[in-house]
């Protein structure tokens, strides 16, 4: 039995021992080995975590480019996994081909079109027509 026992003597105190088992010992050990294996297991995933992600940006960046899409629209798409991936790019692309094929809408002035009365033109407008004047 005193083979199963690992013994810490105190030599300041002499009457202080503290005994272990080996279960003990083997429980301590065990905790330490899975505390351990926890800590790279963790790690890993976080490595494989990075990796997709970069995987998933270049995909993204490729598909871009094979749907002739502007590389500015990569910030817009949503990269957290591939189908979101194919969700925005789906979307995106429905979008820009709708703008595509329809003419732009200019807003501003034209050359060769009258320039809108101002506001002030209007209320004064609107004020010698209610004093009915010329």
């Amino acid at each position: 039995m005193d083979e199963n026992k690992t013994t810490n003597a105190n030599p300041e105190n002499g009457a202080g021992e503290k005994t272990f088992t080996q279960e003990d010992v083997n429980a301590i050990v065990g905790k330490r080995l899975a505390e351990e294996k926890a800590k790279g297991q963790a790690v890993l995933a976080e490595k494989e975590r990075q990796l997709t992600q970069r995987e998933l940006t270049l995909t993204a960046k490729e598909r871009l480019n094979d749907m002739g899409l502007p590389a500015e629209l990569f910030d817009a798409l949503n990269v957290s996994s591939s189908e979101a991936l194919e969700k925005s790019l789906t979307t995106i692309k429905t979008v820009f081909e709708k703008y595509k094929s329809e003419p732009p809408k200019f807003v501003g002035f034209q050359p060769g079109a009258s320039m809108p009365p101002s506001r002030e033109l209007l209320e004064e407008r609107d004020l010698r027509k209610a004093m009915r004047l010329p």
